[in-house]
């Protein structure tokens, strides 16, 4: 009789050592705060997506101390509630290392973000990794860039300039662009171009509204002056038909 094993759970008996401290971390929170709400809202109506700001992503059950804290990250086809029982993302457990993983540049982290985490994330199996530049590119290059593993080696997107400035680039896991207009980032639905941040949705569902209202009235304005119309040229139609008939009378 086969017995099966039961889910670790937890990591039992292992010393974690405290995480190194940022110096400059402060600098990186509104923008990761901010990408990570918009990405938390744009997925919360898919019960099967997992989306952190948070924790660590954990790879070995046999040493707690090999561990990575991203900025960011998402794992698709992932029960959330399943992966909450935990205290970090234990990616034995989960059964799959996240699809996304994003990190916000800042002057103490971007080496690291640059070297030895992006040869982490491709050792780890992570799909697509992106770094993000508040200083536009003075720490990583370029504001923003996103690659995608392939053959265990990470592929860059294209980085896409328009004439404005601005510079854009697509996720394919997310199916999403990440835009950044040269103060501030951004992350648009490739569908409709606009930003995916709901107050701003809601701006663009209200003007929406008002446009659909407006041409309600502009039909209906239409159809009452067309009716109009039709009742003027009906009346006159019968006036010149009377007026016909009343000249047959009188000529006979």
């Amino acid at each position: 009789m086969t017995t099966m094993k039961a889910p670790t759970r937890v990591l039992p008996d292992i010393f974690y050592e405290d995480p190194e401290r940022i110096e400059d971390d402060m600098q990186q929170e509104p923008t990761i705060s901010l990408l990570a709400f918009m990405l938390r809202w744009w997925f919360s109506q898919r019960p099967n997506v997992f989306v952190s700001a948070g924790g660590f992503l954990f790879w070995n059950p046999d040493n707690g101390n090999e561990r990575v804290g991203p900025d960011c990250y998402i794992a698709l086809d992932t029960d959330p509630a399943f992966v909450y029982q935990f205290p970090n993302y234990f990616i034995w457990e989960v059964g799959k290392p996240p699809d996304f993983v994003l990190e916000v540049a800042s002057p103490s982290t971007a080496r690291n973000d640059l070297g030895r985490k992006r040869d982490l994330y491709a050792r780890l199996g992570i799909t697509e990794y992106w770094k993000l530049d508040p200083t536009g590119g003075e720490l990583y290059g370029v504001p923003l860039m996103g690659e995608r593993l392939v053959a265990g080696e990470y592929v860059p997107y294209r980085l896409n300039a328009e004439p404005d400035g601005s510079v854009w680039s697509r996720s394919q896991v997310l199916n999403l662009d990440f835009h950044w207009d040269g103060e501030q980032f951004d992350i648009r639905d490739p569908l409709t171009g606009g930003t995916i941040h709901p107050v701003e949705m809601e701006l663009r569902q209200a003007r929406l509204e008002f446009d659909v209202e407006i041409e309600i009235e502009r039909r209906a304005r239409n159809a009452e002056r067309q009716a109009r119309l039709e009742a003027e040229n009906q009346a006159r139609r019968l006036m010149e038909e009377n007026q016909r008939l009343r000249r047959r009378q009188s000529e006979n």
